[in-house]
């Protein structure tokens, strides 16, 4: 989902409200049955703060702090990368790693500097480390992977391969696999796949897949990753060693941006409809095993609660699923009968159930569920 994320950050730095909430001080008490578990949001929609909603499921309680003034981060925030509990907050050639569960801030400056032989082609985040991988050659055939420790500042830096610009990476529990889908030399498809142990900072294998390209890949909850690809099949592998464990027929063709999850053997995505579709995208469900996508469609739900509220303007603003609850957390924005911008929460069955909507002062972006 992480495609649709960026797209929303980008759309919310241009936007210009103001809000006169306390941040440090401001505290929302819910109903205590909505069940909701401890997650976060941040709203970028101010030039001058940079808001974090905590909600503890414990005391079923969310409040808000400004994380530029508390924290030292600039609230100019670009792009959002997830590693599990932690939040990579990037602006410009700057980020901070910000653990939502216990509040811990470490930050990094000028952790990839372009330059005349250096080409970056993209940068994520563990839970530590920052991974940069670029080209060091004018014919963008070496590509090469740097890892930035932001808390001991070690840098290290592997050579990978015959990778152009365009690898998709994913990150997953001291594992970070990429691709890339290339031409051959007489036009047909290949692919390069990689994985890396970025708890050793070592190459762990390259694959070139002949006659295919990737859709995405995700990773599992086994230690294991799969990869879907274009001849209608996907190959499952083993994210410790890089093996083979199965390989079976898909149906699947969407791509995916490598921030997705699979588990009990049911990929969890954004179905991302092609412009100019009128229908906004919504919450996916692939079988893997009946090749069965399942669609939650959550707009007549989200249409009647806009409706008995009085709101107008309704749009999501970010979707992400719940595996302990197995439900959708869906964040969304609206304006209200005074022409304020407002916000909030919405949890959704995998039915499509309106199950609980918590409605907050400052709209979401960028949730992030602590399973």
């Amino acid at each position: 989902m992480r495609y649709f994320i960026y797209t929303l950050v980008l759309s919310a730095v241009l936007l210009c409200s103001c809000s006169d909430t306390d941040d440090s001080a401001e505290i929302l008490p819910v109903d205590t049955t909505t069940d909701f578990p401890d997650f976060s949001f941040f709203n970028f929609s101010n030039s001058t703060e940079l808001l974090q909603y905590q909600f503890r499921a414990f005391e079923q309680m969310g409040s808000y702090s400004n994380i530029a003034a508390l924290d030292g981060i600039n609230p100019n925030i670009q792009r959002v990368e997830v590693a599990g509990e932690v939040v990579g907050l990037y602006s410009g050639n700057m980020v901070w790693l910000k653990n939502i569960r216990n509040g811990a801030v470490s930050s990094g400056t000028n952790f990839f500097e372009e330059s005349d032989t250096e080409f970056r082609s993209w940068t994520i985040n563990s839970e530590q480390e920052v991974f940069s991988g670029y080209n060091d050659s004018d014919a963008l055939d070496n590509f090469r992977l740097r890892t930035i420790s932001l808390n001991t500042s070690v840098v290290s830096d592997i050579q990978i391969g015959a990778l152009s610009q365009n690898s998709i990476p994913a990150y997953h529990n001291g594992r970070l696999a990429f691709y890339e889908n290339q031409s051959t030399t007489s036009g047909g498809q290949q692919s390069t796949l990689v994985l890396v142990n970025t708890d050793e900072t070592s190459l762990i294998d390259l694959e070139v897949l002949e006659g295919v390209h990737i859709f995405g890949l995700a990773f599992g909850d086994a230690n294991d990753f799969y990869v879907f690809l274009s001849n209608n099949s996907y190959i499952r592998y083993d994210a410790i060693t890089f093996t083979p464990l199965e390989n079976g027929t898909s149906s699947f063709d969407r791509v995916l941006d490598g921030s997705e999850s699979i588990i009990n053997g049911q990929l969890f995505y954004t179905f991302m409809l092609p412009e100019p579709s009128v229908i906004e995208d919504l919450p996916a469900v692939y079988d893997i095993a009946s090749e069965e996508t399942t669609l939650v469609d959550i707009t007549p739900a989200l249409t009647v609660l806009a409706e008995e509220n009085g709101w107008s303007n309704l749009e999501r603003t970010t979707m992400n699923y719940a595996a302990s609850l197995e439900s959708w957390l869906i964040g969304y924005r609206y304006t209200d009968s005074n022409g304020e911008t407002q916000g909030g929460v919405a949890k959704f069955s995998n039915d499509a159930a309106l199950l609980t909507n918590l409605e907050v002062t400052d709209h979401p972006w960028n949730l992030v569920v602590l399973d």
